[in-house]
């Protein structure tokens, strides 16, 4: 009997000590799958993606309309979305290096300062037709001290010019002459010239312009952000 009670006391210890062992095992399974998580989390964590402060300066075409363009249907926000970009937008429409509406200003006295305000890795100036009203010297000239500013107070950024955009294939001759003077200026400056005009963007107009005959559609932006996409992949942008 009392063999038989110490058989029993050693099966007994020998159960619950695999037990012990099994949660032990457990345990420290659990924890290194815990530790593991953490890890991975941090490792993700750190690794993600950084922004690319981005300004861009311009006109009615970087603005969208109501013809198009808007929220993420803007060039913008397709060309910026995967590149990681965040924009700040100054452009006002109807306004140039020179020309400007009723309560607007021209770029370098209303959009400079809030656009280099973040310290911009890139500076995009876009435009304008809407100075084809004005001698193509003084649009020279304005755009020439533009450029040297953005220079002198964000010498860390890349600077991009897009020239004036016309809403079809025949670019009238003031336009034209505008677009001269904004690209000497801009080549001059060092910057990366893109021109809309020259490149005929919208030379087939139908779908890309809307009724006004002037601003681009939803897909006339997708088009721009195309053709914008392509020069900064050039640029190595």
């Amino acid at each position: 009997m009392v063999r038989r009670r110490l058989v029993l006391s050693v099966v007994v210890l020998a159960t619950l000590s695999a037990l012990f062992v099994a949660i032990g095992v457990k345990g420290s399974a659990d924890q290194r799958r815990s530790d593991e998580a953490r890890t991975t989390t941090a490792v993700l964590a750190g690794t993600a993606r950084p922004t690319t402060p981005v300004a861009i300066i311009g006109d009615s075409f970087t603005t969208g309309t109501a013809q198009g363009g808007t929220g993420a249907a803007n060039w913008a926000s397709i060309v910026g979305g995967p590149r990681n970009w965040t924009i700040t937008p100054t452009a006002v429409g109807g306004t140039g290096y020179v020309a400007t509406i009723p309560g607007t200003r021209p770029y370098a006295s209303a959009q400079l300062g809030t656009a280099l305000a973040a310290a911009p890795r890139l500076v995009i100036v876009e435009g304008s037709r809407n100075d084809a009203g004005t001698a193509p010297a003084r649009v020279g000239s304005e755009a020439t001290a533009l450029y040297r500013e953005i220079r002198s107070r964000a010498p860390q950024a890349r600077l991009v010019v897009i020239g004036p955009v016309w809403s079809d294939g025949n670019a009238p001759a003031p336009v034209l002459t505008v677009r001269d003077a904004v690209r000497t200026a801009a080549l001059a400056a060092g910057a990366q010239w893109v021109d809309p005009v020259a490149d005929g963007w919208f030379a087939r107009p139908t779908g890309l312009i809307g009724a006004d005959r002037i601003h681009p559609t939803d897909a006339g932006h997708r088009l721009m952000a195309e053709r914008i996409d392509a020069a900064l992949r050039t640029a190595g942008l």
